[in-house]
């Protein structure tokens, strides 16, 4: 995936967005509408980072976070924008070429450093088996769509969408989802998740 050169940064209070999620959010701060404005007008991009001091203030800021695509958005009379944003990318935020009035970066893409093969394979389809095994045991009658989020989980091959929506889905601690995003070998995911979901 090519990513842009250069994409804004918005950073919340205990939010942790993964890539293939979708997070509706309501812009009204004077920079991020800036921000906004200047997404629209390029690749309809910009990034999420969790703000650590809402959360451990003795934690370093997170270089890690999503690359969101704007998916919608609507302008309201007052000024403030409603917009879908998809999570596309996990990405290293580490180059910041301005602070002020937001955050900007050059945001580079995080591959899984794992090299595939037979072994690799075997452990990881063993991993998402047990997941599998620990989603289905799952029951919560105040969510309806459980049962289609079951169904389509059995049925999703891709092993890194698999985990950034179980994730996104049910690890809720902030802290816990943030070393989700931040570890990008895939087979250290999936046992990290088997673990959360464990607990």
């Amino acid at each position: 995936m090519d990513l842009p050169e250069q994409v804004g940064i918005m950073v919340l209070p205990q939010t942790v967005f993964f890539p293939h999620h979708l997070l509706p959010l309501h812009i009204f701060e004077p920079r991020y509408r800036a921000m906004l404005q200047s997404a629209l007008e390029g690749p309809r991009m910009f990034a999420i980072a969790m703000d650590p001091q809402k959360t451990d203030p003795h934690t370093r800021p997170p270089r890690i976070g999503s690359l969101g695509l704007i998916r919608s958005c609507v302008l309201q009379s007052d000024g403030t924008s409603n917009l879908v944003l998809q999570g596309i990318a996990r990405v290293r935020l580490d180059h910041l070429v301005q602070t002020q009035p937001y955050l900007i970066a050059t945001p580079e893409p995080l591959d899984d450093p794992e090299k595939t093969s037979a072994t690799v394979s075997v452990i990881r389809e063993a991993l998402h088996a047990k997941i599998l095994e620990k989603v289905e045991k799952f029951d919560d009658p105040g969510l309806p769509s459980l049962q289609e989020v079951k169904s389509f989980l059995q049925h999703l091959d891709d092993l890194h969408s698999f985990v950034d929506l179980l994730s996104g889905c049910f690890i809720r601690d902030p802290l816990q989802r943030q070393k989700l995003l931040e570890e990008v070998s895939l087979t250290e995911r999936l046992r990290l998740l088997l673990n959360l979901l464990s607990q």
